[in-house]
């Protein structure tokens, strides 16, 4: 192989990953789309109105049958 045609080829290389570069660079956006993570926070409560009043907590953990809703915040709108 030649020097000319060597160089042709690194320039045709070349050429070819500053395109595509610049393809990335103008429309700016990833391949694939990105994962958002929500979160939702929960006010404190009153803890005498949460706790739980069960004495054996062997099988299951130790949480409160029921819980007042009307303490939580409203969810947030998207």
């Amino acid at each position: 192989m030649r020097y000319g045609e060597m160089f042709a080829n690194l320039a045709a290389l070349l050429l070819l990953a500053l395109t595509v570069g610049g393809i990335f660079l103008l429309f700016g956006e990833p391949l694939w789309p990105r994962r958002h993570a929500n979160m939702v926070l929960v006010s404190e409560l009153d803890v005498v109105t949460t706790a739980s009043t069960r004495k054996i907590c062997d099988p299951a953990p130790c949480l409160p049958d029921t819980f007042e809703a009307d303490m939580l915040p409203s969810r947030p709108m998207e």
